[in-house]
């Protein structure tokens, strides 16, 4: 029989009222599987908490207690916190916490929030099994960003005996061989609502969001986005990858090997409708076209000229790259010369500044901070008409490009972090919003 697999994101779980919601949802539908994340805040709060010092991290715990307290009050069930906070109270005089510390930490929002909307749905009524994520999504042990061993999963789940109709699982969390527990890297409910549809052979993934979908920019930066009712699986995966934070990058990986469909809808207002992802077989259009836009802030820029080392300068480069587990995003090379982006949500400035002493010992390289990605997404979008008009109308208004990328579906720009978002908003004016061609 087809299964299908919903996601719950942390700002559908944000209050009790939120969870009724979700809830309602749930019974109503009575979807075969559903994936949670923690409620909104809480992993970031307890990531804080591995951070901070010994003398801070009482504050920090007593705040997740008072959040998830406060919700289970207004719920109105029965729910004790006790032997869930000690999962904490045990770190507390704890000075070094090694990664494996730091996922077991983690996990605990996504532990919380199912074992809540488990509860609630079954006060309701609900026959709501419980899936342990640990025993289904099984990774290496890189514990803090793990990679799914998907062969291992798919023998694990052959031998899976499910007699409910209905299961819920925790969403970013896994488990290594050992069996300690792992995290799919921030974002990772997808993730695990995706790799769930590819065992069980799902006919749909449902994201629910706080948002109607996927939208041409982020509404919260262009007030007159407009949603967009379906992508390609290939137009989602530059979207997310290049800064559009509906879905997390990984996620497409399982749908796209099983061909199975993505709807991105909103909890509050499903009436709306939402986004439909999947593959689509079609011809890539004649005119190019701007289908939507993405922005990605706290990005740097580096060039790199390492002719004192000649032919093989290239090879070291990626070698030093590669040493300090940075992948180098958007790379062109012309000559001797190598260019590339870097994520500051990835490496540090402090992390770049070492290299950047590193690499200077056999090379010029120049460094710039405080800019942001901009980049279009559509058809069509790599011919050199379309970059010259572009580039060339770009380098007539009063901010500096400092370089340009581009595929078949998408364009990229880097620019000052400042005016990143005029920027944008000149973009939409212009390609998007009435969905004019480029040429």
């Amino acid at each position: 029989m087809p299964h299908v697999v919903y996601k719950f994101g942390g700002t559908n779980l944000a209050t009790a009222e939120n969870i009724q919601t979700v809830c309602d949802i749930i019974c109503a539908d009575k979807p075969n599987f559903v994936v949670v994340s923690a409620i909104a805040g809480m992993t970031d709060l307890l990531d804080r908490f591995c951070s901070v010092s010994l003398e801070e991290r009482p504050r920090l715990l007593q705040e997740f207690k008072d959040k998830h307290e406060q919700i289970i009050k207004e719920l109105g069930i029965p729910f004790s916190l006790l032997s869930w906070m000690s999962r904490l109270t045990r770190y507390l005089q704890q000075p070094w916490l090694s990664a494996l510390d730091s996922a077991s930490i983690l996990a605990l929002g996504e532990d919380l929030s199912a074992s809540l909307v488990h509860t609630v749905c079954h006060i309701r009524g609900l026959a709501l099994g419980f899936l342990e994520a640990r025993s289904i999504i099984l990774t290496d042990d890189h514990y803090n960003c793990a990679t799914p061993d998907v062969i291992r999963m798919q023998k694990k789940w052959h031998h899976l005996r499910l007699y409910q109709e209905c299961y819920i699982t925790q969403g970013f969390i896994g488990a290594s061989r050992s069996g300690d527990t792992t995290l799919l890297g921030r974002g990772g409910s997808d993730y695990t609502a995706a790799l769930i549809a590819e065992m069980c052979g799902a006919y749909e993934v449902r994201i629910y969001t706080d948002v109607n979908g996927i939208y041409t920019m982020d509404p919260k930066i262009i007030e007159d986005a407009q949603q967009i009712p379906e992508l390609s699986f290939e137009e989602m995966k530059n979207l997310a990858t290049f800064g559009a934070k509906v879905l997390y990058p990984p996620m497409l990986a399982p749908c796209i090997r099983a061909g199975i469909p993505i709807f991105v809808t909103s909890t509050f207002d499903p009436i709306k409708g939402g986004t439909w992802i999947y593959a689509m077989d079609k011809t890539i259009r004649d005119e190019p076209c701007v289908k939507a836009l993405s922005l990605r802030q706290h990005q740097s820029f580096c060039s790199i000229d390492y002719s004192l080392l000649g032919h093989r300068g290239l090879d070291e480069v990626l070698r030093i790259l590669e040493s300090y587990e940075i992948l180098p995003e958007l790379m062109t090379a012309q000559g001797n010369v190598v260019t590339f982006i870097i994520d500051d949500a990835l490496i540090s400035k402090e992390a770049q500044e070492h290299l950047v002493a590193v690499l200077s010992s056999f090379s010029l390289i120049r460094l710039y901070h405080d800019l942001a990605l901009v980049t279009m997404i559509g058809d069509g979008l790599s011919s050199p008409k379309v970059v010259s008009t572009i580039t060339e109308k770009l380098y007539n208004l009063p901010w500096p490009i400092l370089c340009c990328c581009q595929s078949q579906m998408s364009l990229s720009f880097v620019v000052s972090a400042e005016l990143a978002e005029d920027i944008v908003q000149q973009f939409h004016n212009d390609y998007v919003k009435q969905n004019i061609l480029v040429v």
